[in-house]
């Protein structure tokens, strides 16, 4: 998905790009991996991407520069690109109106070397819209907030799989590209009362977790304490340390849910047992890297270091605008959102 030049070259990752469906506009996670093949630095001076439909019309441009007293491109940290040098960077163009068509999308990225010498390379983006192939349920039940969700300044999506410590540790793609930290409100929208230094002061702590699709429970992992650590030389062994306690469930097509950060000693099943939709699986806790009780879900391709993540969409969830409970019309949570669960 990406041409080469002499200077430079570029790749698009995961290699299928999905588009995902929300309320008011649709979103493109991907990234890019940019190499210098050069004995030369070199500095990021532009992004710019222009959106074509099927006939190759073209319907949008955006892009990022140098121009202005407080660039754009100043928005992409670690701009210069050392000599042999591999770098990650982040789509910065991710969400676009529901109705405009992404059947293609050209990136141009160019870079500044010595003598300002420009150097341009470019690559195409063909997304797929993505249809998920089971319903899901959703593993919580009352007042819920997406406390972070994966939008462009979610830390799930600033997931820096290239960096050569996650590389040690086998983490080599974005397992958690469409993840969500869930949170349970009371009736006031509060997460907690009183002291929020206390698990127990926490809405969520002790609530229960519900399957989200029938399926087979392939990890479960019950004995880590709620003290919000986690074994990090151990992910290179096992990639579900980070979230502590916890359930991967393999459902149909090969979708495996992940349920995170659950209660010391509160998960009710085990390896190789079927489980049901909307069935209890355990208490949200807080275990593993943690800093407050809440559920870790994703849906994902393996429980490898080298999984990649999926959309997931909830059927009905409502969205809590007021006093009123609306809807969905495409199940997809938004970072910072409050919904409504029965």
């Amino acid at each position: 998905m990406g041409w080469s030049q002499e200077v430079l070259t570029i790749q698009v990752l995961p290699e299928q790009v999905w588009i995902e469906t929300g309320e008011y506009a649709q979103h493109l996670n991907m990234d890019f991996i940019l190499s210098n093949l050069s004995d030369d630095t070199l500095t990021l001076e532009k992004i710019k991407v222009m959106v074509r439909d099927e006939s190759g019309r073209l319907l949008l441009t955006r892009f990022l520069d140098g121009n202005g007293t407080a660039p754009g491109i100043h928005t992409i940290p670690d701009r210069e690109l050392g000599p042999h040098e591999v770098k990650l960077y982040f789509n910065p163009f991710s969400d676009f109106d529901p109705g405009l068509s992404l059947a293609r999308l050209e990136f141009e990225w160019t870079f500044i070397g010595p003598i300002d010498t420009k150097y341009e390379i470019k690559c195409l983006v063909e997304p797929t819209l993505y249809h998920q192939p089971i319903k899901f349920s959703f593993p919580l039940k009352g007042i819920i907030q997406v406390y972070d969700g994966h939008d462009l300044l979610s830390h799930h999506r600033r997931f820096d799989y290239q960096m050569s410590f996650m590389q040690e540790l086998g983490l080599t793609a974005n397992f958690m590209r469409y993840a969500y930290d869930f949170v349970v409100l009371n009736t006031d929208y509060q997460a907690f009362t009183g002291n929020a230094e206390e698990d127990k002061s926490y809405v969520g702590f002790g609530q229960p977790v519900y399957g989200v699709a029938d399926g087979t429970v392939i990890y479960a992992s019950n004995q880590h304490p709620d003290d919000k650590t986690f074994d990090i030389p151990g992910i290179a062994n096992n990639a579900m340390e980070l979230f502590g306690n916890c359930i991967a469930i393999e459902h149909a097509r090969g979708l495996i849910s992940i349920y995170g950060h659950l209660m010391h000693n509160s998960i009710t099943v085990t390896t190789g047992e079927k489980v049901k939709s909307g069935q209890q699986l355990a208490q949200m806790g807080v275990s593993g890297s943690s800093f407050f009780p809440h559920l870790h879900f994703e849906i994902r391709t393996s429980i490898t270091g080298a999984a990649e993540g999926l959309p997931s969409y909830f059927s009905s969830l409502k969205i809590l605008n007021g006093t009123q409970r609306i809807k969905m019309k495409s199940g997809l949570p938004e970072t910072g959102a409050i919904y409504y669960n029965k």
